[in-house]
């Protein structure tokens, strides 16, 4: 009798669900900065200005931090070994993007725009992260 390994499936679900989330978001600042599609959140980023410096930065690492954690996840349903390598790079860095507006937000909780949802997206990217490295961590035996 072989034993089979365990995958943990909320995790693996979680990063897939928050790739697509990631991706779906460029793609709404991607329409914005282009004058196609303005969703009412990102009205205020239009009139200002900065629609392009948000689509640059934060937008494209969006885009590739979505596909990477859809392709993990969808690798460690697999168990395999270079998902969880991965995993741990993709969750490192939804922390390392999140870490600095969450400490904004504590620092100023006036700063929270309760109605920009994209705010959401970046806290519940950083606790995912935050936990599912943690996780990956205490559970990389099961990947060797």
């Amino acid at each position: 009798m072989s034993k089979v390994k365990e995958s943990s499936g909320i995790l693996n679900t979680l990063m897939i669900v928050i790739g697509l989330i990631f991706i779906f978001k460029s793609i709404l600042e991607l329409l914005a900065w282009a004058g196609i599609y303005v969703p009412p959140v990102f009205e205020a980023i239009i009139t200002d200005g900065s629609a392009l410096s948000i689509f640059g930065s934060l937008g494209l690492i969006s885009i590739a931090l979505g596909f990477w954690c859809i392709v993990a996840g969808i690798g460690m349903f697999r168990e395999a070994e270079w998902a969880m390598g991965q995993a741990l790079v993709v969750l490192s860095i939804m922390v390392i993007t999140g870490i600095s507006p969450i400490i904004s937000w504590i620092q100023n909780p006036a700063s929270f725009d309760v109605e920009f949802w994209p705010n959401y997206i970046t806290i519940i990217a950083f606790l995912v992260g935050l936990i599912g490295f943690i996780w990956l961590l205490f559970t990389r035996k099961r990947y060797a």
